[in-house]
């Protein structure tokens, strides 16, 4: 039930619709003029545009769509139901373009944008909106079927109360984003400095003397066991206690265990398939290629699936050997080894092969003791990351109940 004075409103009682249209992709960096491609409004922007990624020439801004102030982007194409119907505000007296796949909703009645594109952007709406979607390997969603949308519309000074509270935590969500960001790019720099860079061949780090001189070059089958392949089972609805690691399930950023939404293997659970302390995972076909996993205890019973190949460390460090998977050296070797087979793919016989540097094992602990705590930072950043994420849509469902009113 809404509050006293609140309406539900469909989208296309708020304004008229258009196109955006031109802007090719060798295009958008042609010039000066902000502009704006459908890609990036499920890719770099939330809610509101805040800052441009694309920028054309006099000759280019001809063919695309002028933008004005309040002005809401929905994509109209994309990969998956979560892209098409995403929608951003424009806030801003600036000149930009649309350029096509973007549907355009431009309001003739007053109203707050911002308040839109964080409504629009909901769980209440995505509901509305995946329901529209069509397609298979391209989704596409139409004016017609974003003007059925249905939000609730309160009075507009309520609107802008609600879209100032919400952008104090869109800006507290965007700080964080650029301070992991930045701490990522502290994490390659080290791994850079310990462990590839030829500069620097002595490092004291703490009492240990890490000396590069007398590192041995090994092969990743003389400090592992296994190189086994994981189990050919579907995945079903999480039985609370045994989960199920696929290659989608390890986050291409942290390469860490996504629990977001577990699931259980659908098969007899042998003993064989389970992931234990020293283990490392490769994903080993597909876009993914390389992606590695290390094992942590916290991550509970895990059992690994079949396009994923596991590797037990013997006698070393285990995040040692793990963290070598994320320096660029890795990446090149990746690379040639793709090109050798033609497609995306490394198999277990050629993941024993994989070129591992191995200091002393007092090295191998400080080096780690370093890299881990600032893995350590990454997790805390990312965990209250996720907890603004929550609180911001904790303050959507409290509005969409008529729970919380902006005094």
């Amino acid at each position: 039930m809404l509050p006293n004075g609140w309406k539900k409103v469909r989208l296309s009682e708020l304004g008229t619709f258009s196109k955006g249209c031109g802007i090719k992709r060798d295009e958008a960096n042609s010039g000066s003029i902000p502009a704006i491609r459908y890609g990036e409004i499920y890719t770099a922007h939330n809610d509101y545009i805040k800052q441009f990624q694309s920028f054309i020439s006099e000759n280019v801004a001809k063919e695309a769509t002028l933008l004005k102030n309040g002005d809401l982007l929905f994509s109209c194409s994309g990969e998956t139901k979560e892209d098409i119907g995403k929608c951003v505000a424009f806030v801003s007296n600036e000149r930009a373009y649309a350029g096509g796949d973007i549907i355009i909703l431009s309001p003739t009645v007053p109203c707050d944008s911002k308040y839109i594109g964080f409504l629009c952007n909901s769980s209440f709406v995505n509901k509305q909106r995946y329901s529209f979607a069509q397609g298979d390997s391209i989704v596409h969603i139409s004016s017609e079927s974003i003007g059925k949308i249905e939000i609730p519309f309160p009075p507009l000074n309520e609107q802008k109360k609600i879209a100032a509270t919400l952008s104090v935590w869109d800006s507290a969500i965007e700080k964080m984003e650029k301070l992991i960001n930045a701490k990522e790019d502290q994490k390659k720099s080290l791994i850079w400095k310990l462990i590839e860079s030829n500069d620097n061949r002595k490092i004291k780090l703490g009492k240990v003397v890490v000396d590069k001189n007398k590192w041995r070059k090994s092969k990743l089958s003389d400090v592992a066991s296994g190189f086994d392949y994981g189990m050919n089972a579907a995945a079903k609805e999480y039985d609370g206690k045994n989960k199920y690691i696929r290659i989608t399930d390890i986050d291409d950023v942290s390469h860490k265990f996504n629990s977001i939404d577990l699931v259980s293997p659908n098969a007899e659970l042998e003993e064989k398939y389970r992931v234990n302390e020293g283990d490392i995972l490769f994903a080993r076909t597909g876009a993914s290629t390389g992606k590695s996993y290390l094992y942590d205890k916290n991550d509970g019973v895990l059992y690994f699936a079949g396009f994923l190949i596991r590797v037990h460390v013997l006698k070393d460090d285990p995040f040692f050997i793990y963290v070598q998977t994320l320096s660029s050296k890795y990446q090149n070797w990746l690379k040639k080894m793709s090109m050798r087979s033609g497609q995306p793919g490394v198999n277990a016989e050629e993941y024993k092969n994989l070129p591992i540097l191995l200091p002393t094992l007092p090295e191998q602990n400080a080096i780690t003791e370093v890299l881990f705590a600032t893995d350590k930072e990454l997790s805390l950043l990312k965990q209250q990351l996720e907890n603004y994420k929550k609180q911001k849509q904790g303050l959507m469902q409290k509005l969409l109940t008529g729970e919380w009113r902006v005094k």
